[in-house]
């Protein structure tokens, strides 16, 4: 996991990145949009020069392309630093997007620091996550409130600073 600040000018650049209030099928409602423009910032701005993209017009499938491989950028809020057995979760709603890899990424509430929690690519990461239903509660007692898939933080593939 990679510790980031996170600058006033990258959450003025998240706040500005789309048009949209609520995403179909947001969990949220929409109060976590914000965290979701965030992490794709973050993660676009620490890979730059691989020659990443943002790609707007892709905004469902995917988020950034970054070496000709499509990004999906996964964001939490959260209160708390990442534990190892934190889950990261694809909502059942999106297992057809058309995406390479996907990136996992914490922010906390402030929005002052961000967490890249590590990458999968997506067929790994359906071979490997635990489907969970609406409903169920995982170990800590979180009641999920959607069909999703989860992966354990400590079983994404790591970065390197």
């Amino acid at each position: 996991m990679i510790v980031i600040p996170i600058t006033n000018e990258q959450r003025v650049r998240a706040n500005e990145l789309y048009d949209f209030k609520v995403l179909n099928n947001s969990i949220t409602s929409g109060k976590s949009n914000i965290y979701g423009a965030i992490g794709e910032i973050v993660v676009y701005d620490f890979y730059k020069k691989k020659e990443a993209k943002i790609d707007n017009q892709a905004t469902y499938h995917y988020d950034l392309v970054i070496n000709d491989f499509r990004i999906d950028v996964k964001t939490k809020g959260t209160t708390v630093y990442p534990e190892e057995h934190f889950l990261c979760s694809i909502s059942n709603h999106n297992i057809n997007q058309e995406c390479d890899f996907y990136f996992f990424v914490r922010v906390l509430e402030d929005m002052r620091t961000g967490f890249l929690l590590g990458y999968k690519s997506k067929d790994k990461f359906f071979k490997n996550a635990k489907f969970n239903t609406k409903g169920s509660t995982d170990m800590n007692g979180w009641v999920f409130k959607a069909d999703c898939w989860n992966l354990p933080i400590k079983d994404l593939d790591k970065l390197k600073k």
